[in-house]
């Protein structure tokens, strides 16, 4: 299993270890059983027009003691989202600039090279309390403005070695 991979996968089976990297500390963990997070469609609420809206918090993904998510999530209102976490962690960024994900390509004529390497990039790890945070920004007014996110949850144990798989987590 690996970060990223197409079919979506869950990144740990029964057994496997990881390495969680978060902003402070690193957790060395092994999976004790694994199961799907179908899907859960969160509201971020109105947006201003050409107003970044920051601090967004999804409390709703957040996990039990022991507990790793593994989510993938998909725009579906044209809008642009980003994350707020932490720099030693933060994904979508460069040294000078911060990326975001677009509205997720619905039609059928839509590139299925972009489809495929938008779900991709999405991919985010949640471990216990963490609240995922983002950013997000529209053009126009938005009276609502919804994300789908899907993906797996693992109950942890510690784990006594170093983590054979490297995952870096949020440190919200």
């Amino acid at each position: 299993m690996y970060v990223f991979n197409n079919e979506f996968d869950p990144i740990l089976l029964p057994g496997e270890t990881a390495q969680l990297i978060g902003e402070n500390k690193i957790i060395n963990i092994e999976c004790v059983r694994h199961g799907a997070l179908p899907e859960i469609k969160e509201n971020l609420g109105a947006l201003t027009a050409a107003t970044w809206a920051t601090d967004i918090e999804f409390s709703e993904l957040e996990m039990e003691d022991n507990v790793m998510a593994q989510y993938r999530m998909r725009v579906v209102r044209d809008i642009n989202l980003k994350f707020n976490n932490l720099g030693p962690t933060k994904q979508w960024k460069s040294r000078t600039g911060e990326f975001y994900l677009p509205q997720f390509p619905v039609d059928e004529d839509s590139d299925s090279f972009l489809k495929t390497f938008l779900f991709k990039a999405s991919e985010f790890f949640v471990f216990e309390q963490d609240t995922p945070r983002f950013s997000a920004y529209s053009v126009v007014a938005q009276a609502s403005s919804y994300v789908l996110f899907s993906g797996w949850r693992f109950k942890v144990k510690p784990f006594a070695g170093k983590g054979r798989i490297p995952i870096y987590i949020s440190g919200w």
